[in-house]
């Protein structure tokens, strides 16, 4: 098992106390970060919700509105890389927010009746600048939805395809997050 998050976040208070062997940098959101951030919502099954990535020098700003009726959720993800996380046990994000929930997200070539499944873990936001710490082992596989962890298997991060947010809090209106940083983060074992 892993410390505490109270004990994480005093540990890990910055990312210049993160040395390269603790971390490893997924994006910073810099002018030269290559990474590519794509929007997928709730309306690829009928929904009305609207949101996408607003690249900045320094941040990702994912921003737009829920609704509720057809679906309710927003989402944007990395396109086109490959990430093998397996040295590490956490994802790490600085972010913003509005006071409503997100999720992290993890893709892979896993698939549950020919969908693509998604391992993911909800974090809280208060609207000031927070470091978040989502352990791997919380991150739960669902396909289209529908939770599926007991139907495939757990997430393999050699093969992580795509990082990606979502918000899915079952609540209407706008939305906004701000991410400075994103990286994977080894945890400190509990004594």
């Amino acid at each position: 098992m892993f410390a505490l998050y109270s004990l994480l976040l005093a540990t890990l208070s910055a990312p210049s106390d993160l040395t390269s062997s603790d971390s490893i940098l997924v994006t910073d959101f810099t002018a030269g970060s290559a990474l590519e951030w794509i929007a997928v919502n709730d309306n690829v099954m009928g929904g009305r919700s609207r949101g996408g990535p607003v690249p900045h020098d320094g941040f990702l700003e994912f921003t737009g509105a829920t609704n509720t009726q057809g679906g309710g959720f927003s989402s944007t993800r990395t396109a086109g890389t490959t990430f093998d996380l397996s040295e590490y046990d956490a994802l790490w994000l600085r972010v913003r927010g509005d006071g409503r929930t997100y999720r992290g997200e993890l893709r892979t070539d896993v698939t549950f009746r020919g969908r693509g499944v998604v391992y993911r873990a909800e974090f809280a936001t208060d609207g000031t600048w927070q470091e978040i710490v989502l352990p791997f082992e919380s991150f739960w596989a669902s396909s289209r939805g529908r939770d599926v962890r007991r139907l495939v298997e757990p997430l393999d991060l050699i093969r992580i395809r795509s990082v990606g947010l979502m918000i899915y809090d079952g609540l209407d209106g706008p939305f906004r997050l701000e991410v400075d940083e994103i990286r994977a983060v080894k945890l400190l074992p509990e004594e």
